[in-house]
């Protein structure tokens, strides 16, 4: 059963409404969720009279209003505006709060599709690697000719995206077509990663022999990935995994495959937290 809120102050029958998202609000605990949701959104048009005067008269909340009427004329950041009443309400834990109050500040001086691409940063982060993909294409359509150095980051992370899905193949094409907007070495050492991991080991060979004037990345990527491996062989995830191989071998087939599906779980989530969009 979920848990039980109480809610703060009176639920409105005249709600709030926000131009930009075109959404209205009718209650305190509304107005933290539209905060918290589209943070990389909102700008200075929250730190707003008619937003505090809503609270105070609609919501009877005067005691938080009379906290936010004196932020109106000191050019307060959104963050902190936010975070006060965020932390008034309490819905959210502080740490969370904390979180919202920095995404405020970060987008403060970003045009709308730089925060439109933190906004689809923030759902690859958590997970929502799918829905991200898709609203990475459409940015990518509505972003003008000039933007080049933008649409090169975008395309980098779309290539992080199909890459925490383990689509190796796909991630390695928007990481090349990052490398041509943008060319960088750490850039295109990412594209040889993800074609050497959809390839099998012989065709990578023959397909990095094909960039003779990149022969240093590609030593590069060598080099990490002994490095990785060396690690992995002194891991303690190495010798759990051994330990629970002498679970099947000891004919202890139920924890066998309990314990493997659980470590893969924990080592794809490992992986993909490795994996870092810019």
């Amino acid at each position: 059963m979920g848990r039980v809120l109480l809610c703060t102050g009176e639920y409105a029958r005249t709600p709030y409404y926000f131009e930009t998202l075109g959404i209205r609000v009718y209650s305190v605990e509304e107005l933290c969720y539209v905060l918290k949701e589209n943070a990389f959104l909102l700008d200075r048009e929250i730190v707003d009279k008619k937003l505090v005067k809503w609270i105070d008269e609609t919501l009877k909340l005067s005691d938080l209003a009379s906290s936010l009427y004196p932020l109106l004329h000191h050019r307060t950041s959104v963050g902190t505006f936010a975070g006060m009443i965020l932390q008034y309400v309490k819905l959210y834990d502080l740490e969370t709060i904390k979180h919202i109050e920095e995404v405020y500040r970060k987008g403060a001086n970003l045009n709308a599709y730089e925060k439109g691409k933190s906004r689809v940063d923030y759902m690859v982060a958590n997970g929502k690697y799918v829905p991200a993909l898709l609203e990475y294409d459409v940015l990518l359509e509505q972003l003008p000719e000039g933007e080049k150095e933008l649409t090169a980051r975008i395309v980098h992370n779309k290539g992080v995206a199909f890459c925490r899905l383990f689509l190796f193949e796909e991630a390695a094409e928007e990481f090349k077509k990052s490398y041509d907007l943008l060319p960088g070495e750490e850039t295109f050492i990412e594209f040889l990663a993800a074609k050497r991991l959809s390839m099998e080991e012989g065709d990578y060979v023959s397909f990095a022999a094909g960039f003779p004037e990149y022969y240093e990345l590609t030593l590069e990527l060598e080099k990490r990935v002994e490095s990785l491996r060396s690690q992995w062989l002194d891991s303690a995830e190495k010798q759990q995994l051994e330990m629970i191989l002498s679970l099947k071998k000891e004919g202890d087939v139920a924890a066998y495959y309990e314990d493997t599906n659980h470590k893969i779980q924990e080592l794809k989530n490992n992986y993909r937290a490795s994996v870092g969009s810019r």
